[in-house]
Formats: structure tokens, sequence, C-alpha cells
């Protein structure tokens, strides 16, 4: 298999500085429909640039990319959409919970949009996931031209899909924000540099009301019935290196989701991969620091 003779291989050695972009920057808002449900999409800059989307983690929603789509939107049409059962699209049959339907959702987008050109791909942990899956698969590896990896593997250890599963799947009730900011400070805190606003959004974007007036998670409660299946790491590794696009990995330090030997394996298997480690960070980078997003604009456009 031919290789990188000297794959990229980034490492802040201090503690990242945080550059605000999101000031200033407008975004549209709208509901697509796809398969009978509505699913939210906030695409940022003009359609006429090259397409980038973005997709979140398992119980995250499209508001975690404000910060890189915001600076990706003066040369790029990013597209940051709400998996069905988060944020604000519709919560779906729990049998669609599941990659194989997120894949027909990506294509739906894409189709909307009327992306023409091969897109660019970021996708954080589950949107990591996807982005793999349809890098490799033969019927939409042809949509994907670049793929940004935010910590995540073909394989995922099991003692960190217990970890996610255990604070996901507990149904908390806040009285107000405030309540609900100590939960998701602690939570969420291996995202690594926020500022105080991001958290703010971050805590605002992560709940949603209930009908006697208290606030839980945003999500729809199903969505953790497939959250653990078993894994088949055969054939997520024979996945992963048929990828022929180019791929730059980003790993939190101390991720437990994408521990040393699995990125390492990763940048070894297949053809063009690239690497940045986001130091103060676990899972997963918040792609929010003047070192992810230049390093990933510099990937995108290089």
């Amino acid at each position: 298999m031919l290789k990188l003779l000297n794959p990229q291989r980034i490492c802040a050695n201090t503690t990242e500085s945080r550059t605000s972009y999101a000031s200033g920057a407008g975004f549209t808002e709208q509901l697509i429909n796809i398969e009978n449900h509505r699913v939210f999409v906030r695409t940022f800059g003009v359609p006429s640039n090259k397409a980038v989307i973005c997709w979140h983690g398992f119980a995250r929603n499209g508001s975690d990319f404000y910060a890189i789509a915001s600076h990706l939107a003066s040369q790029f049409f990013v597209i940051c959409p709400d998996t069905p059962g988060r944020g604000l699209s519709d919560w779906v049959p729990k049998k669609n919970y599941n990659i194989i339907y997120y894949q027909l959702v990506a294509i739906s987008l894409i189709k909307h949009f009327n992306i023409k050109e091969r897109l660019h791909w970021i996708g954080t942990s589950m949107g990591g996931v996807l982005g793999m899956i349809m890098a490799a698969d033969p019927n939409t590896r042809k949509y994907i031209d670049r793929l940004v990896i935010n910590d995540v593997g073909p394989e995922v250890p099991q003692d960190a899909i217990q970890r996610i599963r255990e604070y996901a799947a507990e149904k908390k009730i806040f009285k107000n924000l405030e309540e609900s900011e100590k939960f998701f400070r602690q939570i969420y805190a291996p995202f690594g540099n926020l500022s105080e606003q991001e958290w703010q959004s971050l805590v605002a974007h992560s709940v949603r009301r209930l009908e006697d007036g208290n606030l839980t998670q945003h999500y729809d409660p199903a969505i953790l019935e497939q959250f653990d299946a078993p894994q088949n790491q055969a054939l997520a590794w024979a996945m992963f290196s048929s990828i022929t696009c180019r791929i730059l990995i980003v790993r939190g330090v101390n991720s437990d989701v994408l521990p040393e030997e699995i990125a390492n394996r990763m940048v070894n298997s297949a053809l063009r991969v690239e690497r940045l480690d986001v130091q103060d960070a676990g899972h997963a980078p918040f792609l929010n620091t003047t070192l992810q997003i230049e390093t990933i604009l510099s990937f995108l456009k290089s």
C-alpha cells in the first residue's frame, strides 16, 4: 500500500490560544424535509462556494461548529445539520437511529443543496464515523474530497463507550440554565479551551424545556438503544484502509475514545493521513482554537 513518506503530525507543546471567530458571522437556518421528517440545518457562507459538511457527535448537535463554520464561511459553503433526534431536528422512529439512516440523511442533504462538486467533510466522533463510511462506501466516496476526523477511529475502546453511555442515558432534570451549566461543564470539560461565551452557547443548545417548565437534555432518549451495538473491528479497519481521499485526524491528547495506539494505526493504515494532536483536550476537541481552525483550513485548501 502506498504511504506518505512523512505523514504530518502536529503537536502543540503549550496551551493553545483561542481566537473568537464567531462575532459578526451570519448564518441561515432552515428545516429540510427528508423521509417525511424535518432536519434542522444551519448554513454559513454562499452556496456558490465549495461545500463543507460538519457533522456532530452522538449526543450533540450542529451548533458545536459555530466557531469553525464562521471562520470557513468566507471561502466555503458550510452545512451544519442537527442529526435526527437531536437539537431542533425531528425525532424519528427508534429503528432509524443508526449510521445507515444518517448516511441516507447526508445523501439527501447533498442533493437538496444541489452540490455537484466533491465536498469536504468535518466529523466529530459519530460524525467522524459517518464521514469514514461516506468516504469508504463505493456508492458515496465520490462525494468526499477531504475528510477531517475529529477524535474517533475505526474502533472505540469499550470503556469509552460505557462512559458516554452512562452520562447520556441518565435523564437529567434541571430547574434552570445555571443548574444545567454545572452538569455540562463537568461532562464536556474534555472539549478543551472554551470561552465563557462558548460555554453559554453550548449549554443553551444542550437542553429542551419540558411541559412543567424544567429542562432536560436536548436529544431523544431513544438514540441510546443502538449506541453500543457490537463492533466489527476487522470490517471497520478494512473500511478505513479503503479510503482514498486525504484525511486529517484531530485527536485530543487525553482522549479515551481515540487513544494513541489507535491514532498511530490510523496514520499507517490509509493512503494519505495527516494528524493534529490537541493539548489540554480529551474527547473531543471543540475545533474552536487558533491552532485547530488554522490547521483545518490549511488542510482543506491544500
